[in-house]
């Protein structure tokens, strides 16, 4: 397990991760999208729950448990949301929030916490976070969350993205072109999100690259270059990616 993960935990708690994730190895697999989140967690058990279920949705995650480390990554990190605990060591959530929002950084955030008296969420809730989750509560009640806190910071109506004859759900993570299904292979379908979201905009290769690679999988220029091969075969003029030499890519805005 990378230290990352275990770092500042009791020994009995890493034992317990290194067995779970022996036993169901592919349930802590890391996901792959073009959204990112970062969760700040220090419940162990319920920090891999998190990030097991989030990936599942098709998500790309990258875990903390450490308050003290957040600043650092949320600097040089690329990410649509951020799920902070209160309670953290190193840095209180409270403390991070009010960092960020300081530094005027729009970054979404959901609280996840056991303080759950109204006073401590309407401080939160003040102190610039979007959503307040207090434990316990239902994994299931966090994906939707997730997609309602993405969907209002961006502005979307709904779960869809639509280029044209492309349309993403993202609820189902189903592609269809001019309504019919069409398969892509996860990356692949990672990176023609992210430059959905962007469509318009001029991206570099490590812009992209950054959007799906995490603390465990990191995502080399090259392997951009031959995700977007692969779509531009599958979806041919559909999927209006321009290169820009020596830039990046660029997808036209066909609506």
């Amino acid at each position: 397990m990378p230290d990352l993960i275990c770092r500042g935990l009791p020994d009995t708690d890493s034992r317990l991760f290194d067995a779970i994730i022996g036993i169901f190895p592919s349930a802590f697999s890391t996901g792959s999208c073009g959204m990112k989140i970062l969760i700040l967690e220090d419940n162990a058990i319920l920090a891999q729950g998190l990030r097991s279920v989030i990936e599942e949705a098709g998500y790309s995650v990258d875990l903390l448990m450490d308050g003290g480390q957040a600043i650092a990554w949320l600097k040089t990190g690329q990410y649509d949301l951020l799920m902070l605990d209160l309670g953290l060591p190193g840095m209180d959530g409270i403390e991070i929030l009010r960092y960020l929002r300081r530094r005027n950084n729009p970054i979404p955030v959901i609280i996840i916490t056991a303080r759950d008296r109204l006073d401590q969420r309407i401080s939160g809730l003040e102190e610039g976070a979007d959503d307040y989750l207090c434990k316990p509560f239902s994994l299931e009640e966090v994906v939707a969350r997730v997609r309602a806190v993405i969907r209002r910071s961006r502005s979307f109506s709904d779960n869809r993205l639509k280029n044209g004859d492309l349309e993403l759900c993202l609820a189902s993570r189903t592609l269809t072109l001019k309504g019919d299904e069409v398969t892509l292979h996860r990356r692949e379908l990672a990176v023609l999100e992210y430059l959905l979201l962007n469509r318009g905009r001029l991206l570099s290769k490590d812009q992209v690259a950054d959007s799906i690679a995490s603390f465990e999988q990191d995502v080399s220029a090259g392997a951009i270059e031959t995700y977007v091969s692969r779509i531009r075969k599958k979806l041919g003029s559909a999927a209006a990616i321009r290169t820009v030499r020596g830039l990046g890519y660029l997808m036209d805005n066909l609506d």
